[in-house]
């Protein structure tokens, strides 16, 4: 039967001789070269460390010939590509914070865990640390072989570097046969760390955060965006996946007189300085963060304590509800770096509230900091 709609035949063949009209076009794009800038074989030496806050010693180095130079921003002052056979590739990156940067063993364990190790103890830590004389200072190196995100062999080598007011970190991550291929060449890298000499007058101090406040398998040593400063008026890895501060509405506290406001960064919403060396921070992350029991082995970990499982929960945490919000508090202050802490899920995140700092002045400000989580409220 004939159509009674012949004009949509004819629209049917005008409509693929437009589709194969298009089609040919793509085929003669895909032609079309682009010329894309080559990054460096090598990285100019030496090279100077961005970021460090007026007044202290910059850091200088010479980096191997065959790592490229990534971009630098956030917590990296420096980022490096490591390329290996079958397109493998391990990652470099050197970051830096006021501070001592936790004690040795946090900072072991923390690397560990990255590596799906488990935490040692103080007693293990000898055996897990050597010491580099560099022109800049003494590096306390580790190697740590394990296991990656992807269940591969996976290796670490890390370092860091203490100056008076400061922490440096220097760590390559990636697999374990490149980073093995790779550890002259790194210890080589640290040998050639010197001090630079003074950063510039007037410039900023970095917006740089104390990688033990981040969550247990989150990443670390990674850009962090730029965020407004933490209120005031409120008192006071590797990954690709970027860590990123919670943007949404803040939570509201009251800080005790006592308790001095200190600088602020993209990640903490507050900080304080309680006393005796001892300080409170405040961060805040998008989602459950791990959920509550992997936060608590968290603390325990670097508070040098064992983790719990399920059964054990109850008995390394405890409950607090204040004004409507309910507040699970780890008290991990029995151990060799004490740790008082709280988290609370609200509005879509998780907010952390974390006390820290010499044994003394922990114990001493406890009964402060269990005041001050009574205050957290929503606005």
């Amino acid at each position: 039967m004939a159509s009674t709609f012949p004009y949509l035949r004819t629209s049917r063949v005008l409509l693929l001789a437009g589709a194969w009209a298009l089609i040919a076009g793509c085929r003669e794009e895909g032609i079309a070269t682009y010329r894309i800038p080559k990054e460096p074989d090598s990285v100019p030496a030496p090279a100077p460390a961005a970021g460090a806050p007026t007044g202290s010693p910059a850091l200088a180095w010479n980096a191997p010939s065959g790592w490229v130079s990534q971009p630098a921003g956030g917590m990296r002052l420096a980022s490096f590509l490591v390329s290996g056979a079958g397109g493998a590739s391990a990652n470099v990156s050197v970051v830096s914070f006021p501070g001592t940067g936790g004690d040795d063993l946090a900072n072991i364990n923390r690397w560990r865990n990255q590596v799906k190790l488990p935490p040692i103890s103080a007693g293990d830590l000898p055996g897990q640390i050597q010491n580099l004389d560099a022109a800049a200072g003494t590096f306390v190196v580790a190697d740590l072989a394990g296991t990656g995100p992807d269940n591969r062999a996976a290796r670490i080598l890390g370092a860091w570097l203490r100056q008076p007011d400061r922490v440096w970190f220097f760590k390559m991550m990636g697999p374990s046969d490149l980073v093995g291929a790779q550890k002259d060449a790194f210890l080589a890298f640290l040998k050639s760390t010197a001090v630079a000499g003074q950063a510039a007058a007037g410039q900023p101090q970095s917006n740089l955060f104390n990688t033990n406040d981040l969550p247990v398998n989150a990443p670390t040593d990674v850009p962090v965006p730029a965020a407004p400063a933490p209120n005031a008026g409120g008192g006071g890895m590797d990954s690709s996946i970027p860590v990123q501060a919670e943007p949404g509405a803040s939570l509201l506290w009251s800080a005790p007189a006592g308790w001095q406001v200190q600088t602020g960064n993209p990640v903490r919403k507050g900080s304080f300085a309680v006393g005796g060396g001892a300080e409170v921070a405040i961060t805040a992350f998008p989602g459950d963060v791990g959920g509550v029991l992997g936060n608590v082995n968290r603390w325990r970990q670097q508070a040098g304590l064992e983790p719990v499982d399920d059964a054990g929960l109850a008995q390394a945490s405890a409950p607090l509800d204040s004004n409507g919000l309910h507040l699970v508090v780890v008290d991990a202050t029995n151990g060799s770096a004490p740790i008082l802490a709280a988290l609370v899920p609200w509005n879509g995140g998780t907010w952390f509230f974390k006390l820290t700092g010499p044994a003394a002045a922990v114990a001493k400000a406890k009964p402060d900091f269990l005041a001050f989580l009574r205050t957290v409220r929503a606005p």
